[in-house]
């Protein structure tokens, strides 16, 4: 009995999370996209990125990262960012979207988080609140593709922008060696805790 009460609640961790983690990464994605698009650059449309389809946004190690360890990461938008006609402008802006967002998301669940009933839909609000925040934080490191590496990129002198953009591949691989060498979770845990904590404050009416 108790190893089937352990594994429905394994599937229940798991299909709350996948689908907490569709609610943080679809409207953030699809509005960085819609947003990069309206700057000028077509790259997230003609890539098919400026969708409302979730799979093309998820990626599978940051999908699974969320669920294990509270943080984790979509598919970077496809960005061009030298096609735009304002290259700062445009990396300023394209780098504090999802972040900003983000945060909106985590007030807007954390609102709807605190009428529901239901314990399933509960759970996929709760970690889809906590998570929103989370994200926002952790994409603020200065790791490309991360947002906080083309906010950085946004202050380089012009001629360097294109190289930092081109080699920014190699800081996906970074960061998933950062993931398995443990470093990442060790890093964030703090930010976790907090945000956890955060949340459950927000959640119970500050109570």
């Amino acid at each position: 009995m108790n190893l089937l009460t352990n594994l429905r609640e394994i599937l229940v961790n798991l299909t709350t999370g996948f689908l907490a983690v569709i609610l943080v990464i679809l409207p953030r994605e699809y509005v960085k996209a819609y947003t990069i698009t309206k700057l000028g650059d077509q790259t997230p449309k003609k890539l098919g990125r400026l969708s409302l389809n979730p799979f093309v946004h998820l990626d599978p190690i940051g999908t699974i990262s969320f669920i294990l360890f509270n943080f984790g990461w979509s598919r970077p938008v496809p960005t061009i960012p030298l096609k735009s006609s304002k290259l700062k402008k445009s990396l300023l802006i394209t780098s504090i979207i999802g972040p900003v967002f983000g945060i909106i998301l985590f007030v807007i669940y954390g609102i709807i988080t605190r009428n529901i009933d239901n314990r399933y839909l509960f759970l996929i609000f709760y970690k889809a609140t906590k998570w929103s925040l989370t994200y926002a934080i952790f994409s603020m490191l200065p790791i490309p593709p991360l947002d906080g590496s083309r906010f950085l990129s946004a202050f380089l002198p012009g001629e360097y922008i294109e190289w930092y953009v081109k080699y920014e591949v190699y800081g996906i691989l970074f960061m998933l060696a950062l993931l398995f060498i443990w470093i990442l979770p060790l890093v964030m845990s703090p930010f976790v805790a907090f945000i956890e904590n955060l949340t459950n404050f927000i959640i119970n009416g500050g109570g």
